[in-house]
């Protein structure tokens, strides 16, 4: 059976959420690519900043991958922690993914100091 004819046979939920699954195979592919482990609960936070940006990009059009490929490089190995990650504006982030910048939280904390 080839791709579509199984595509066809997905559920209309499976057909609505190709999109977080998408992300989520994004997810577990940056972790294991760094040694990292991630719980559940870790991943379906990370999935659900993702698809929160993903949602608001009416500029850049990012892909679901680059937006949850970029969060959890920032996470596993950056160490930014999944509460610092959900506090950024979601333009701070698309931009910080333009410009492929995974320290753009220390500097947006260091220009709050000043």
């Amino acid at each position: 059976m080839g791709k579509l004819e199984m595509y066809k046979k997905l559920s209309e939920e499976d057909k609505n959420n190709l999109t977080s699954y998408c992300m989520y195979r994004s997810i577990f592919t940056i972790a294991r690519n760094y040694n990292k482990e991630l719980s559940d609960d870790e991943v379906e936070r990370l999935e659900e900043l993702a698809n929160y940006i993903y949602l608001k990009d009416e500029y850049y059009n990012f892909s679901d991958a680059r937006i949850s490929d970029f969060l959890t490089e920032c996470y596993v190995e950056k160490g930014i922690s999944l509460d610092r990650l959900e506090e950024q504006s979601w333009n701070d982030v698309l931009e910080a993914i333009d410009n492929n910048y995974l320290d753009f939280i220390n500097d947006n904390e260091e220009e709050m100091e000043r």
